[in-house]
């Protein structure tokens, strides 16, 4: 599934007065409206390549072979190839039931292919509608329901056979006193709409709707996805991009143009990453769509013409989600870099360390010349644990020519990495750094064991230290 997106609501009960009985549609309007409340019911023709289950979803056939996008009660929408749906999906008429209480509507439920225990209800049957009329009468709900209600009803004006609504949809779309909802559907179905009929005017609401500054963001938002799925849409956003002033708008045009993966596409999203006058999220994003986009090889060249810290930190982890050879040793190479920031070496190290090349940050630990990243290998090595890692860190700890702090570091490591008490005993028996003797009395006592008690007590009795003697003393009083 290459896309999954909410379309529908689930079926809550909004509310919408019925429509009254003059203007288009009003024959069924009519009769809806006398119907009375509980279940009104009608079935009318579907658009080829519609079908259905009859009961939880209605699929429509797309140009790709085997393709299909589908929508569920639950509110989900998929699209992409799904082999096995096609025994499923069965072409018959829409089912569409009205749910109607103290003469208002308060769900719409279209379904689509054989009858069902959902669609078999008891409920007043007007039988079978004509399209036309019964589109009109959908639109009309939606251009006065709630959202629910709104994105029910558009759905199922859409999958009618032979209409004409693209003009409709592009009011709906264009009304600002609707809600997000009832908008964003008509929005994504106006397209499809204005292809099927030839109707090139409709869809220009979609590019005055992203250009109106005082439209809400979420409406916007909505109208650049949409037109990024058809073909001039990237085009036209890259065109329109330096216009908008809403940072999250611009993100999702640079999010839309990426997804398109065009050559022409990617080029455009990387001048943005690499523009020093753009905002530091939005060039964020930028370089997060070039790492879901581009290979490992666009992504090491543009790390050398960021200027950003944050900027070049995000290439980094990027290209440990990518995890190839020659990301790997990319990431060897920042770490071995004397001339980058501890920072970035350090995020080098930890995406090394996530991506479970443990061993090369055990070799490379001597000739890290840091001592801040020293400690960073330590802990990185440690959280992986294993036999080699315990003997590892032992040999640190017992390194004389290693600092007090570093050594003090491995040893709760050690402990933490499953280190047997007798370890430790035998670590305080071979080390004589102060520090690190300390550690290992704190460590015994946290431990608590009959053989952490019993080196405790030798401690209290017998270290040539006095501090030392007095602390294992509080420790074992503490037990």
């Amino acid at each position: 599934m290459t896309r999954i997106s909410v379309l529908l609501v689930s079926a809550a009960l909004a509310t919408v007065f019925l429509p009254p009985p003059q203007g288009q549609g009003t024959e069924l309007a009519r009769r809806v409206a006398s119907a009375g409340d509980g279940l009104v019911k009608m079935t009318y023709a579907p658009r080829e390549g519609i079908c259905g289950d009859g009961r939880s979803f209605i699929a429509d056939a797309t140009s790709r072979p085997g393709g299909f996008e589908m929508w569920f009660r639950d509110g989900m929408s998929l699209s992409g190839t799904m082999n096995d749906l096609q025994s499923r999906c069965e072409r018959g008429p829409v089912r569409l039931l009205l749910v109607v209480r103290d003469r208002r509507v308060v769900d719409v439920q279209p379904f689509v292919g054989p009858s069902s225990a959902a669609t078999e209800r008891s409920g007043t049957d007007l039988g079978t509608v004509a399209t036309a009329e019964v589109s009109r009468y959908l639109l009309d709900l939606a251009a006065r329901a709630s959202d629910g209600i709104a994105r029910n009803a558009i759905l199922a004006a859409s999958i009618a056979d032979s209409v004409r609504i693209a003009g409709q949809l592009a009011s709906i779309a264009r009304t600002t006193a609707l809600g997000d909802g009832a908008r964003g559907a008509a929005l994504r179905w106006l397209v499809r709409a204005a292809d099927r009929e030839g109707d090139r005017e409709a869809p220009r609401v979609l590019r005055s709707i992203i250009e109106d500054e005082n439209d809400r963001p979420e409406v916007r938002d909505r109208a650049v996805r949409v037109i990024g799925e058809s073909d001039d849409g990237p085009a036209y956003l890259r065109t329109v991009y330096g216009r908008l002033s809403d940072q999250s708008l611009r993100e999702r045009v640079v999010r839309v143009i990426g997804e398109r993966g065009s050559s022409a596409d990617v080029e455009w999203v990387r001048s943005v990453a690499l523009d020093r006058n753009e905002r530091a999220g939005i060039r964020e994003r930028a370089v997060r769509v070039l790492g879901e986009t581009s290979d490992s090889r666009a992504l090491r060249d543009l790390y050398d013409r960021l200027d950003e810290a944050a900027l070049r930190e995000r290439v980094i982890r990027l290209m440990a989600d990518i995890g190839d050879a020659d990301g790997r040793r990319w990431l060897r190479d920042i770490v071995e870099r004397r001339s980058e920031s501890a920072s970035l070496r350090e995020r080098a190290i930890r995406s090394l360390a996530e991506m479970g090349d443990v061993a090369y940050l055990r070799s490379a630990y001597r000739s890290v010349d840091d001592e801040g990243l020293r400690e960073r290998i330590i802990r990185s090595v440690a959280e992986a644990g294993g036999n080699e890692t315990v003997e590892w860190l032992r040999a640190i700890v017992r390194d004389t020519t290693e600092r007090s702090s570093v050594r003090d570091r491995a040893v709760r490591l050690l402990a933490e990495s499953g280190a047997a008490t007798s370890d430790l005993v035998s670590l305080y028996d071979t080390v004589t750094d102060g520090e690190v003797r300390d550690r290992l009395v704190n460590l015994l006592a946290e431990r608590g064991d009959r053989a952490a008690r019993d080196k405790l007590r030798t401690i209290a009795t017998d270290d040539p230290d006095e501090d030392r003697r007095r602390r294992a003393l509080r420790k074992l009083a503490e037990r």
